[in-house]
């Protein structure tokens, strides 16, 4: 069941489409059945999971490799699941009314559809790598919603910014997970999960955590990556609701959540969510209340309580997960509803700045019942549901396992942001229904249309009747989420009234007066100068690394990109160095074994010797056929080896290579002056002769290592075995290029074949006569006409050699016949 909904849900998204063909109110209605079909599977197998069963379907994905496509349904993926398709159905319907003139609506809801699949498979994902897979999926489909109106250059810069963060988190993330899978030997999570203690002890945890924080961090918008969410707000006011109210924000929490029981209680998981979780709560506070945009305003308030959910991860004790749960409850019921009614005001206003609002009570009095009602909840005022959830906050900082000093740190700082929550949601609702009124952009503002206030209508109602008469219910659905969390088996019960009159009911109520007091000073408060500094302005930073990033890479690509051949080479021989060498190094510094030479005979000697005698004579060869001959020598001498250690086929095989290439050389040195000619300075020359020295002894050094370490059996038992049977030849060589990788050999044949055909191609197409440098400057170079054709080909070859070296003029070939720089030609 598990695996046919979230399959279906990503194989059934193109349904979407339909919309463009059906009446647009009646085509939400239509569509929403999709995940109304969902949430009923899910609440189906609700009661197997409240009697504490788990269940687990797995298929199998590559067997070989311990891999299996494996989803469980437990007590926190049942509450994340129903959240999913619960409020995605009312989004659905909310679409609907919203984009009932949009004629992409169509493509919005293959989108969201997309986005509800990959989010229902991250929550059930048993498996770390699926769960990887869905989460980048959450990641590309919020990218297509966030930037779905692509005309405007605001969607298309937040959907960009979200991208960039979440992925980039992601695949710190995939590391993590898979230094935890190496730790725990299994990639189901369950497994890994169950080995908690030795993952604790293991030697990756530290990388592993702070890895998968990252990724985590970056998800659910934790500070300093919180910058992407308020600019996901350029989002259509659905794809916004969705994002914030039950889904991929809340990725992050869930993650932390699903590991809590193997990670958790250790200083570094502790006080790194307590600090980042605080801090972002408090930010997110004091830049909710100061912003003018309505969706601004909600986005903040919701990195608020993001940062309190991090934070209830992170304290410990007894009472935090229960806090978390209700949390995250309480958030999607009250965020999804004043989003939709956000975008309810500004469908009917023709804006959502507080600053152009105002007095619209008797206008939409029905929108104000239902933002009133919300805001309520998400200020923390009983009886709704909020109140429920912020009593249990402040009661888990109340008793949490944090040091003397720190826990009342903790404390002041949740103090601060339900005071600063009670101003921001009544800033909000006073801006929009009371005071004077802006003036209008629309004349005749009303209330939107009732199809458009159902779902928002649902979410509210939900905030008001749960914590009146269904609260045994609530939390008989939190109770397995608590015990996903913990690990250990709890009871829990959610209160509506405090039994006594304890620490945590007196900051509530201090709390609450707090806010009440100063909602008077809520203008001057919003008005005042931001209490952050200025360098903390995310977007700024943003701004600044991106322009950094493209100036960097655009310097970094004209410097290697350079049009110079010899420059490609030198790059190419300095990252082989540089990925060879240091590995190289550790493993010689471990215990490399001792060259050997007490074997080596003469002949061998003799060989060995004389190759680089002629790699000395190639470098100080003055013609190019001397530079053949002794380069032929290399071969020779190469070829003398094979036939000294048995292997005639390698040798005659070598000899016929050297004899093709130097047949080649011959065709295209006929086409080239007979001499050298040095076209760079001497100090380049040493350099280039550092780096090939440097990379000679490197290869040999690999060469002598990897000859005389055996870390594996050799497999050249094996070959020789399989070469008969398998290959019916006894000359292995043979066997292996013509059988065993007979197509690497092919291929290998068909790439130098084509070089071929393309090199002599180049050579036959060469014009009779090429431009020199002075034709290219425009002028005219008479002493040209006395070169005659070969001259002419010289001249070419100083044109193209001084249009390598650039136009500067700093390597610049000298004319022929003279020497530059002071130097003669050779």
């Amino acid at each position: 069941m598990l695996t046919a909904i979230v399959l279906s849900m990503l194989a059934l998204a193109p349904v979407g489409l339909l919309a463009r063909y059906l009446p647009r109110p009646l085509a939400g209605w239509v569509l929403a059945l999709l995940p109304l079909a969902a949430f009923a599977g899910f609440a189906a197998r609700a009661p197997l999971v409240l009697n504490g069963g788990v269940l687990i379907e797995s298929l199998p994905w590559a067997p070989e490799m311990g891999l299996s496509v494996r989803f469980s349904l437990d007590g926190l993926s049942l509450l994340f699941a129903l959240l999913v398709s619960g409020i995605g159905t009312l989004i659905f319907i909310y679409t609907a009314y919203y984009l009932a003139g949009d004629p992409g609506m169509g493509r919005f809801y293959v989108y969201l559809a997309i986005f509800m699949g990959s989010m229902l498979g991250l929550v059930l994902a048993d498996n770390v790598l699926l769960l990887f897979i869905f989460w980048e999926l959450t990641s590309v489909s919020s990218y297509l919603l966030v930037g779905y109106k692509h005309d405007y250059p605001e969607a298309r810069r937040g959907a960009q910014m979200g991208l960039l963060i979440t992925v980039a988190g992601g695949l710190a993330l995939l590391v993590g997970l898979v230094l935890l899978s190496n730790a725990a030997g299994s990639f189901e999570l369950s497994e890994m999960i169950a080995a908690g203690e030795a993952l604790r002890a293991s030697p990756f945890y530290t990388p592993a955590l702070l890895l998968i924080f990252l990724g985590c961090f970056t998800k659910s918008a934790q500070f300093p990556f919180h910058i992407w969410l308020p600019n996901a707000m350029q989002a259509p006011t659905p794809a916004s609701a969705y994002l914030h109210s039950a889904t991929m924000v809340k990725a992050g929490v869930y993650l932390l959540a699903r590991l809590h029981p193997a990670l958790s209680e250790t200083p570094l998981w502790t006080y790194t969510l307590t600090a980042v979780g605080g801090v972002t709560m408090l930010v997110g506070a004091v830049i909710a209340l100061r912003k003018d945009d309505i969706k601004a305003l909600l986005a903040y308030s919701t990195v608020s309580l993001l940062g309190a959910m991090v934070l209830m991860t992170g304290i410990g004790g007894h009472d935090a997960p229960l806090a978390l749960v209700a949390l995250i409850l309480a958030h999607a019921l009250y965020k999804g509803a004043l989003f939709m009614l956000a975008g309810a005001v500004d469908h009917e206003a023709g804006t959502r700045k507080l600053s152009e609002l105002g007095g619209l009570s008797r206008e939409m009095p029905r929108t104000l019942a239902l933002t009133s009602l919300a805001a309520l909840s998400a200020a923390g005022i009983p009886p709704l549901f909020g109140f429920v959830a912020k009593e249990e906050l402040l009661h888990a900082t109340t008793h949490s396992k944090l040091a003397p000093g720190v826990d009342m740190l903790v404390v002041g700082a949740t103090l601060v942001a339900a005071v600063l929550g009670i101003l921001y949601a009544w800033r909000l609702v006073s801006g929009i229904f009371f005071g004077p009124a802006a003036p209008r952009k629309k004349a005749h503002v009303h209330d939107a249309p009732i199809g458009m206030l159902v779902a928002p209508g649902v979410l509210t109602l939900l905030s008001v009747i749960l914590p009146l008469g269904l609260l045994p219910v609530v939390s008989a659905l939190l109770q397995p989420a608590v015990v996903a969390i913990t690990g250990e088996p709890e009871e829990i019960s959610l209160h509506l009234i405090p039994s006594a009159l304890s620490l945590p009911v007196v900051l509530s109520l201090v709390a609450i007066g707090s806010g009440a007091a100063l909602t008077r000073f809520v203008k001057q408060i919003s008005a005042a100068p931001s209490p952050l500094p200025a360098w903390l302005d995310g977007d700024r930073i943003y701004d600044a690394a991106i322009s950094w990033l493209l100036d960097s890479t655009t310097a970094f690509t004209r410097a290697v990109q350079n049009g110079r051949l010899r420059n490609y080479i030198l790059y190419s021989l300095l990252a082989l160095l540089a990925v060879i060498l240091t590995p190289l190094a550790l493993f010689a510094l471990g215990g490399a074994p001792a060259p050997d030479l007490s074997d080596v005979t003469l002949p061998e000697m003799v060989a060995a010797l004389l190759v680089p005698l002629a790699i000395l004579g190639a470098i100080r060869a003055r013609s190019r056929l001397g530079a053949i001959i002794v380069t032929g020598v290399v071969g020779a001498m190469v070829s003398f080896m094979f036939v000294i250690y048995s292997g005639p086929d390698l040798a005659l095989t070598q000899l016929l290579v050297e004899v093709i290439s130097t047949v080649f050389f011959l065709l295209v040195f006929a086409v080239l002056p007979a001499s050298f000619q040095r076209l760079s300075s001497r100090a380049t020359r040493v350099r280039d002769g550092v780096i090939a020295l440097g990379i000679g002894a490197t290869m040999a050094a690999f060469t002598w290592i990897a000859a005389s370490s055996r870390l594996f059996p050799s497999i050249s038992a094996a070959f020789k075995a399989e070469a008969l049977a398998e290959g019916k030849g006894e000359n292995v060589v043979n066997v292996i290029l013509v059988d065993f990788r007979g197509f690497d050999t092919m291929g290998e044949i068909t790439v130098l074949f084509i070089a071929l055909l393309g090199t002599y191609a180049m050579l036959r197409l060469r014009p009779e006569s090429e431009p020199t440098i002075a034709d290219m400057r425009g002028k005219t170079e008479p002493d040209a006409g006395f070169l005659g054709r070969r001259g002419r080909r010289e001249m070419g070859l100083a044109s193209r050699a001084g249009h390598e070296n650039g136009p500067d003029g700093s390597e610049a070939p000298a004319p022929v016949g003279q020497a530059r720089g002071g130097q003669e030609e050779q």
